[in-house]
């Protein structure tokens, strides 16, 4: 009897088997070469997933050396910046000091300080030796270059969150390409209609996250050109001088250099306001609401929104501060609360929006926001940043009251308690909150001329340690709204009888119509009077 012949294992048995299976089922090596396919794809993109990473961390370093080199011209800008202040008090002082052998002749021989007649004051000698042009000429330069470099730490800071953003991208895609290799391998697995579904489950996925990968790789990367950013630093320097034409000019060339800048939109439209209101910055008087300038500052402040993601809070303000100067008081508070979702922890923001709350009769949601702009200052000192918060709320309210008498007297209710928190602030105690019950106030003499506001504040009979706050308004228009500037203001201790004189030089381009003073007395109003001013200039 013959054996059984063993099946047959050679090379040639083998090939006839695997035919005999491609024959009963093509789609299995259709399979095997997708998954190789799949697999170059995968490796294509861990590499361009590698690169986004590495491009990630070396604009990382770039950005972080930039802003420490931000950080050195910063501070010795503000150095410099304290220094001509100092000098500036200093040469002031020298050249306008009584002599010193003036109403006291034998003390000051005594002490050996008279000069001869006809000879220069030892103090104006001195004050002309003070280095202000040199210091002048240094700071110029380094204020463009502290611009210069905080621009470019955040045309950086873009550019790195948008790699950042590509290699988070392709980790995802890899995921997703993953399970697509599992469904297409696992069809080598399993056979029948499983097979069919299986791999063309897989071969979708695939073929989606070749189109994604291919989309992620050709989205633009931001960039910045330098000359961009050296033009646009110059346009925040000549705006921050007070030159906002030039300051226009210089952003001009910027959004010429490269047309999707935000941040030269934003400042070009600071800057055009600037120039059709060129007052605000010193006495908060918005006098060209509808101009064409202050139209176009609106255009480039959109524009800047559009390119930055609705996430530029100097645009959102801007654009609040006009709606509401525009009487557009529904737009002032969206725009306000698209600003305070940026960032919630700016007061200028809530006290706009608190005004225009107002103005819509909204009272205790004007409470409410004048509330959580206080809150945010509390803890900080009295300063220049405190003074200027309280002037804009002021002429906020006295521009409520203005276009709106209705509401008029809510406008001067919350002015009164600014100004008694302000007082109380200043003084650094708490006030009564009403009138002293023995004396008297008044002001004489209110007026602006030959570019000066003029006025004498009398009192008698009033208890010692009484508060006085005063606060001076401007009609920069005529029959138009008072602001009220931020140096116009006085806090002090009164009591007893008393007077003080008072003459300030102001320079103005739209010079005051009329002048007016608000006076309170422990945080209580005491009077209000109003005085001439001259023929309108605006």
């Amino acid at each position: 009897m013959s054996e059984p012949r063993a099946p047959a294992t050679d090379e040639t048995g083998i090939r006839q088997t695997d035919a005999i299976e491609e024959a009963s089922d093509p789609l299995k090596p259709k399979i095997a070469v997708t998954l190789a396919i799949v697999v170059v794809i995968a490796g294509m993109l861990a590499v361009l997933q590698t690169q986004a990473g590495a491009n990630e961390s070396t604009t990382a370093r770039e950005t972080t050396r930039t802003a420490v080199r931000a950080m050195s011209a910063n501070v010795a800008t503000s150095t410099l910046l304290g220094v001509r202040s100092e000098i500036k008090a200093e040469h002031d002082f020298l050249q306008y000091r009584r002599p010193l052998d003036a109403g006291a002749p034998s003390l000051a021989a005594a002490a050996g300080l008279t000069e001869q007649p006809g000879t220069l004051s030892k103090d104006l000698q001195a004050a002309q030796r003070l280095p202000t042009k040199q210091l002048l000429s240094e700071l110029g330069p380094l204020q463009l270059e502290a611009e210069h470099q905080v621009l470019k730490q955040q045309a950086l800071a873009t550019t790195r969150v948008t790699w950042n953003t590509r290699s988070t991208q392709y980790t995802t895609v890899l995921a997703v390409l993953a399970a697509a290799l599992f469904l297409i391998g696992f069809g080598l697995v399993v056979e029948g209609s499983v097979r069919r579904v299986t791999y063309g489950l897989g071969l979708a996925i695939a073929a989606f996250v070749v189109v994604w990968g291919a989309w992620i790789y050709h989205l633009p990367i931001p960039s910045t050109p330098d000359n961009a950013i050296t033009a646009a630093a110059q346009g925040a320097v000549l705006t921050s001088d007070g030159d906002y034409r030039g300051g226009v000019a210089a952003y001009d060339r910027a959004i010429a250099a490269h047309e999707d800048f935000a941040t030269a939109y934003t400042g070009r439209a600071r800057a055009r306001l600037l120039a059709a209101n060129p007052d605000y910055p010193l006495t908060r008087a918005f006098t060209d609401p509808r101009g064409s300038a202050t139209a176009a500052a609106v255009a480039d402040a959109n524009r800047a929104l559009e390119l930055g993601g609705r996430r530029d809070l100097l645009g959102e303000g801007l654009l609040a501060l006009v709606g509401f100067y525009r009487g557009d008081y529904p737009e002032a508070v969206r725009d306000a609360d698209a600003a305070i979702e940026i960032n919630p922890g700016v007061p200028d923001v809530w006290l706009l929006k608190s005004a225009a709350q107002l103005a819509l009769g909204q009272d205790a949601a004007a409470d409410a926001s004048l509330t959580k702009a206080l809150r945010l200052l509390d803890g900080s000192d009295p300063s220049q940043r405190t003074r200027l918060l309280a002037a804009s709320y002021l002429s906020y309210l006295a521009a409520v009251a203005n276009n709106s008498p209705a509401r008029a007297p809510q406008a001067r209710r919350l002015s009164t308690r600014v100004v008694a928190t302000e007082t109380a602030f200043t003084l650094g105690r708490k006030l009564p909150g009403a009138l002293p019950a023995t004396g008297r106030i008044q002001v004489d003499d209110l007026r602006f001329t030959n570019g000066r506001l003029s006025l004498v504040i009398r009192w008698q009979g009033l208890p010692t340690g009484t508060a006085l706050g005063a606060i001076a308004y401007e009609r920069p228009v005529a029959n138009g709204t008072w602001t009220q500037p931020p140096d116009l203001a006085l806090f002090a201790t009164i009591g007893s009888n008393g007077k003080r004189r008072i003459s300030v030089p102001l320079s103005r381009v739209c010079e005051p119509t009329a002048v007016r003073a608000d006076v309170y007395l422990d945080g209580a109003p005491a009077l209000s009077t109003v005085g001439p001013g001259v023929s309108s200039t605006c």
